[in-house]
């Protein structure tokens, strides 16, 4: 029985990877990034390359074990600089906010009630972040991010830029999202450089 259990894990594993690869190849054809494969028996996908002329990476990974296991699609763009700048956007997710509010360093509200309601930001630079988060960069956050996206969280560390959610790109829906949020990455990045210039 445990045999047969973990067979059917297994096929299920395959057919997953399979798509992913079908979806990141599409994904790639239209960012134009090339796909890498790693792994001999079970495959995982990346697309890599450059995307309005940065270095860009797409791709998933896990976090936690067994039942906690998560599995997450992320897309991720290299800067030139920092100026030290670090921030933080995620969903606010209400039921939590109590507790969540005793631990939370540098949070920074933004002044746009409608954002400020949804979205979380905390930052090492909250003047900067608040005035370079234009509207429009807003928005797009709000549609991009919003509805059963919840999970879905942007931050910048160590000379680079994500955004990732929880799912996986052998789901269609989710890798066709990933044409957008990867230009709204490379936005997040330009509001960076720009940080780090003003910090010379």
């Amino acid at each position: 029985m445990v045999v047969v259990a973990v067979a059917f894990v297994a096929v299920i594993a395959v057919v997953q990877a399979k798509k992913a690869r079908v979806n990141l190849e599409a994904l790639g054809g239209r960012l134009g990034l090339k796909l890498d494969t790693q792994g001999r028996y079970f495959k995982k996908y990346r697309l890599l390359g450059e995307f309005r002329g940065r270095p860009v990476e797409v791709f998933s990974y896990t976090t936690g074990s067994g039942r906690s296991k998560r599995t997450w699609a992320a897309v991720a763009v290299q800067v030139k600089a920092t100026g030290g700048l670090t921030f933080s956007l995620k969903r606010r997710m209400t039921f939590f906010e109590v507790v969540a509010k005793l631990f939370r360093k540098n949070e920074a509200k933004i002044g746009d009630e409608t954002f400020d309601k949804k979205w979380v930001l905390t930052t090492n630079r909250p003047d900067f972040m608040c005035t370079a988060l234009l509207p429009e960069m807003r928005e797009k956050i709000l549609r991009l991010s919003g509805g059963s996206f919840a999970s879905g969280f942007y931050k910048c560390e160590t000379y680079k830029v994500q955004y990732a959610e929880q799912g996986s790109f052998a789901t269609a829906k989710v890798c066709a999202r990933f044409d957008n949020l990867a230009a709204l990455v490379c936005d997040l990045a330009d509001v960076v450089e720009v940080g780090a210039e003003l910090q010379k």
